[in-house]
This record gives C-alpha cells, structure tokens and sequence, in this order.
C-alpha cells in the first residue's frame, strides 16, 4: 500500500525534487480546498481566489526549494496561514491601479496587523477538519458499505455501538470491532499526512 508511513512522512523533503509531480500533486490535492475556503470566506471572487492559490502554491515550491521554511521556528501549518494572508494581502495590492473599495481596503488591513485569536482558533479547526475530510476520502473505498455505515454511526455521529448493532442485526462486539479497526486505518493515514512528521525530517534533514 503506497500510503504507508515511509511512503508519506517525508513529503515536505520530496517535494524539493522538482521531478515528484506525484507528491505535489497529493500535496495540492490536500490544501487547495483550505486555501479556497479561507479566500471564498472572505468574499474574495473565485478568479482572484485562484490566482492567489496559485502564488500561495509558488511560494511555497520556492520556500522549500530554497530551505526558506525553517521547521525550528514554527509549525508548518502556521506558516501556511502566514503565507495565504500574505498572498491575499499582496494580490490586492498589485491589483490597485483602481480605486480599492472600503471592504478590501479593511481587508488588506486585517491581513497586514497580527491575526486575533479567534481567527488563528478557526484557522487551526479548518485545517484539522481538511486533512480529516481528506483522509475519510481517502480511506472509504477500502471498507465495505457495512464498515463504513458502523464507523460514520459510532465514531462520527456518537451513537451507542448497542444501538449501531441493534439496527443492523449485529452484535455489539462485532460492531466494536469494525469501529476500532476503521480508526485504526483512520489513524494511520491522518498520520501520514500529519505536518509534525514532515517537520521532524525536515529538521533530521538539515
């Protein structure tokens, strides 16, 4: 299986090479629908949301082409949100031949002062909840239907596994099971894409 922990723990350091189209196109795959729901939340229109995913996306090959991204200071996914406010921030500006309205110019503004609280919280949950939309995606085709109805009834929804098993005409244990093993699997790919592990071979690396 491709997705293994030494297949995957390392993507950040293969990324440098410039031929892994495999490992960047994961790497898009994984962010593009974060960076786009930052921008779409912001009421930014989607051709200037691509463009700006786009230099985001650039910035970032460049970063970690030239070591730019220092793993000891700070962690990956705070670095990315430094990265798309500055992105957004500077997209805007170029584009400023014409008078900016009072909404980007406010926005412009938040962008360049140090964000609040709230909106590092929210940045943080919307990037948990990305790579574990991602990672449910991923692993679904691997269960039967049987699996995965167990699995979205007890661990997402957090129904009583009795009453899972109730339903299905199943024993608890057995339910149980089936649970315990999809987290399992769940587990081991959120793993594999977790930003900490890239960090720490990054820093081994240097």
């Amino acid at each position: 299986m491709r997705d293994e922990l030494n297949t995957r723990a390392t993507l950040l350091l293969r990324l440098r090479n410039r031929s892994d189209q495999e490992s960047w196109a994961e790497f898009v795959e994984i962010y593009t629908p974060l960076l786009y729901a930052y921008c779409q939340k912001r009421e930014i229109n989607t051709t200037e949301t691509a463009d700006i995913v786009q230099e985001v996306f650039r910035s970032i090959s460049m970063a970690i082409q030239g070591f730019d991204y220092d793993p000891t200071k700070g962690r990956f996914k705070a670095w990315l949100f430094t990265v798309l406010r500055n992105a957004i921030s500077a997209h805007f500006r170029k584009a400023s031949r014409a008078p900016m309205t009072s909404t980007k110019t406010q926005l412009i503004e938040r962008l360049e002062a140090e964000p609040d609280g709230e909106e590092t919280h929210n940045w943080d949950r919307d990037y948990q909840v990305r790579l574990l939309h991602w990672a449910l995606d991923k692993i679904k085709p691997e269960f039967s239907e049987q699996a995965w109805t167990i699995f979205t009834e007890t661990a997402l929804k957090e129904r009583a596994p009795e009453e899972v098993a109730n339903d299905l005409g199943m024993k608890k244990n057995a339910v149980t099971v089936t649970k315990y093993r999809v987290m399992q699997r769940l587990r081991r790919k959120l793993e594999s894409i977790d930003a900490e592990r890239w960090e720490q071979d990054l820093i081994a690396s240097s």
